[in-house]
């Protein structure tokens, strides 16, 4: 068995790489989705229809959940939620609160946006209708509901708000929407019809300072530096089957993909406790440790070792990156959105250490 790295054999491997290259990464950019924005609710709201509360369920997933919901759709009554609800679990199962399991039978996905609809066994009793022409039926300041599974505590709480703005793809809104809330409906008070599916939140850059001058102003309609979005159901117009071993076994690849991309990149930071966590970086730094670790060994065989580390990092990013390029046309159109900012993560990383010669 293997001993623990100790410290001074720590020290010395992260000032070897960061030593190197000045232990500074903020100049490659690593796309990702924000945390959903996180409030507190001051008042209990249940304006939700009685007939209508057992439309909404709780997802649960073995990494992750948030929120589904039945809607007439296309003339078939289906369960919607976000993809990224799905995404990153091997299992999940979705329950009303009646404590009711959905019964899934398939599954279809929008080709560009982030939409699931689960197909169920039987046709529930309770369901939303969605609202076509939203741009035409509704406007900024309508009154609109969200309910869902906020926080994951697996409950439903209802939040309040209005309409923000109203784009072809997405609706933007007000209403305080917590983690867990992926996949709520974003429903009208007036027709309990679904307008969009709360999906993610957007910060606002005030390092900007025309967009932080603008932000501060009473005109501005932006109030806050979070900007809340779901997308549209009515504007979608391709949807794809998914073969859900399939899914997860491309979710598993991006997810696989990303984590070597930050071990490497903690490795040329020096970031000792981060490539630790990453099982190809730290496999390959314990053979430097090792060697470091030997009687009598020369600051020339260190070196080597080092390049040679150096070396395999970038065949394993320009790996990354063909791959990458290639799922991009062959995966599932949500997946295929991650490869692309995967592709040029690594590419991004690889010339970035090639450009500095990070050894």
């Amino acid at each position: 068995m293997k001993s623990p790295m100790n410290l001074s054999t720590l020290t010395l491997l992260a000032l070897l790489f960061a030593g190197s290259c000045g232990g500074v990464f903020g100049q490659v950019v690593n796309l990702i989705l924000l945390p959903k924005r996180e409030a507190t609710i001051y008042d209990y709201v249940d304006k939700l229809p009685a007939e209508k509360k057992n439309a909404i369920a709780v997802i649960e997933g073995d990494q992750s959940g948030g929120t589904g919901f039945f809607a007439r759709f296309n003339d078939t009554v289906y369960l919607v939620t976000n993809l990224h609800v799905l995404y990153g679990n091997s299992t999940f199962k979705a329950t009303i609160s009646s404590g009711a399991e959905v019964k899934i039978a398939g599954m279809l996905a929008a080709r560009e946006a982030d939409i699931a609809l689960l197909k169920l066994t039987e046709e529930p009793k309770a369901y939303f209708d969605v609202q076509i022409s939203v741009e035409t039926k509704h406007k900024a300041g309508d009154a609109i509901l969200v309910p869902g599974n906020s926080l994951g505590g697996g409950t439903i709480l209802q939040t309040e708000g209005k309409i923000a703005g109203i784009g072809p793809a997405k609706i933007e809104h007000n209403a305080p929407t917590f983690r867990g809330n992926s996949g709520s409906p974003i429903l009208s008070v007036d027709t309990w019809k679904v307008l969009g599916v709360d999906t993610m939140s957007v910060s606002v850059d005030r390092s900007c300072f025309a967009d932080d001058s603008s932000l501060m102003r009473r005109s501005s309609q932006v109030k806050s530096d979070v900007r809340l979005f779901g997308y549209r159901l009515d504007s979608v117009s391709q949807w794809e089957p998914i073969d859900w071993k399939r899914f997860v076994q491309q979710a598993k690849t991006v997810e696989e993909a990303d984590s070597q991309i930050t071990g490497i990149v903690a490795v040329f930071n020096g970031d000792v406790t981060q490539w630790r966590r990453h099982p190809p970086t730290n496999a390959i730094m314990r053979e430097l440790e090792e060697l470091i670790n030997k009687p009598r060994i020369s600051a020339v065989n260190i070196d080597n070792k080092k390049e040679s580390i150096s070396v395999n990092f970038r065949n394993m990013l320009k790996k990354i990156e063909q791959d990458a390029l290639d799922s991009t046309r062959t995966g599932y159109g949500y997946i295929s959105q991650k490869y692309q900012p995967l592709a040029l993560r690594a590419k991004a990383v690889r010339e970035w250490s090639e450009a500095r010669k990070v050894r």
